[in-house]
């Protein structure tokens, strides 16, 4: 039963676990009525995730959902700008973002809210790293597919975020300070299936990316497996 039933939203989705674990928790207040997907050009966007966002095409066939994309060069604060005039033409009384800690995107994004005239939903705001990332691995199956820290090697990408890894993340954390939940820009994750998946999201090829700083996993292919079928 929804608490808020006359309330649509559209969730803010980048494929990755944070952004999809929030429309699955606020899913339970609200009517998540479309997917939104900003797509900047730049990979070191100050406000959006970039790796493998050509994906997100894929979660939202999974998860039944229209998608909106929304494409932006990637510079700072004219993102945030591509985003509202967007928004604006889309009939939703609010958006449902992933953010955690980071106020540099919620005052953003409260920004464009209050001048749409539409409400922030955030249902991930000021839980610990850890919860998040404990959460999310009770929900989803995910991978890692960007790394850039200290203890965190090439690796690590296409790796499953299961109990074994966030306990060596756990151990990184208290070694070299990261985020256990990639909140700092630590790592990235791509989300392949979800209990409102249709279907799960199978990795056909690959290649690793790296320019010394960081490394991505880049998918070139997958494909989707329905679910239903034995």
């Amino acid at each position: 039963m929804l608490e808020f039933p006359d309330m649509r939203v559209g969730a803010l989705i980048s494929g990755g676990k944070d952004s999809l674990l929030a429309s699955h928790l606020a899913s339970e207040e609200v009517e998540i009525v479309c997917y939104i997907s900003v797509m900047p050009s730049n990979p070191d966007s100050y406000m959006f995730h970039t790796p493998n966002t050509h994906l997100v095409e894929a979660i939202a066939v999974s998860a039944e959902k229209p998608l909106y994309r929304i494409p932006t060069p990637g510079v700072e604060e004219e993102e945030v700008e591509d985003l509202e005039r967007a928004l604006s033409v889309l009939n939703i009384d609010g958006i449902v973002i992933g953010g955690i800690a980071s106020n540099y995107q919620k005052k953003r994004f409260e920004r464009i809210c209050k001048n749409l005239d539409i409400d922030l939903i955030a249902p991930l705001w000021g839980w610990s790293d850890e919860e998040v990332i404990r959460k999310a691995s009770e929900v989803f199956d995910f991978i890692i597919v960007r790394v850039s820290a200290m203890g965190l090697d090439e690796g690590w990408l296409g790796r499953k975020v299961d109990e074994k890894a966030i306990g060596e993340l756990r151990k990184l954390k208290e070694m070299y300070g990261i985020n256990m939940a990639g909140e700092g820009g630590e790592f990235e994750t791509l989300v392949l299936d979800a209990p409102f998946f249709r279907n799960r999201i199978e990795i056909v090829e690959s290649h690793v990316e790296s320019d010394g700083m960081s490394a991505t996993l880049v998918i070139d292919s997958y494909r989707l497996i329905n679910k239903s079928e034995k």
